[in-house]
């Protein structure tokens, strides 16, 4: 969907003005004719690709102590997917224009043998790069993660952050990177390289 803004003027001197209500009709028509073909014919681009961090693509939270066994463990999450939604607002004429993104990303949590809270808090980030890996944007967030009666896992959405990013006739959607993993201490992410090859959520 692209954002058009109508100029109110039109409107505006078709009810002050009587003796133009002719000109002000014209006016209008002309507007409602441009809006129309810009409906017609909207400049359509795809949302940039994605990268999810192999090495944060998981995250172990262990009860405090030095146990690192399975008992040990508080929660597990995944990150599984993220969910794009992309609305592009371009000048036809010069190119330059932006495009909205809304990211979401979808993720699975187990409860561990050592969660007595049926509570756990995921950090995570979201990251957006040009081709040449240059960081333009990244900020962190935390996802707060229940565990129901008996359930001792769950699939769910985090919550949906909007970013907008700028085209140009030279820059397009495609010149950008979303990245997204979990935000990891040096010893989960020792404990992720270590079971790299375990079963996902």
């Amino acid at each position: 969907m692209r954002r058009i803004l109508i100029d109110r003027k039109f409107t505006t001197a078709a009810l002050l003005a009587s003796a133009l209500l002719v000109a002000g009709c014209e006016a209008m028509d002309k507007t409602v004719e441009t809006v129309t073909l810009l409906w017609k014919n909207p400049i359509v681009l795809p949302c940039p690709d994605y990268r999810i961090l192999a090495d944060a693509a998981r995250v172990a939270q262990f009860r405090a102590g030095s146990g690192r066994d399975l008992v040990d463990i508080d929660a597990e999450g995944a990150v599984g997917d993220i969910r794009m939604a992309c609305v592009t607002d371009i000048d036809k004429k010069t190119g330059v224009g932006s495009m909205e993104i809304e990211v979401a990303v979808a993720f699975g949590a187990k409860r561990g043998p050592a969660n007595k809270s049926k509570r756990a808090l995921l950090p995570y980030f979201i990251s957006v790069t040009d081709k040449k890996r240059n960081v333009l944007y990244r900020e962190e967030f935390k996802v707060a993660v229940r565990f129901p009666g008996n359930q001792t896992s769950i699939q769910f959405l985090g919550e949906s952050v909007k970013l907008e990013v700028p085209l140009t006739a030279k820059i397009t959607s495609t010149d950008y990177l979303i990245y997204t993993g979990f935000i990891l201490t040096r010893d989960q992410l020792e404990h992720n390289r270590r079971l790299k090859g375990r079963k996902q959520l």
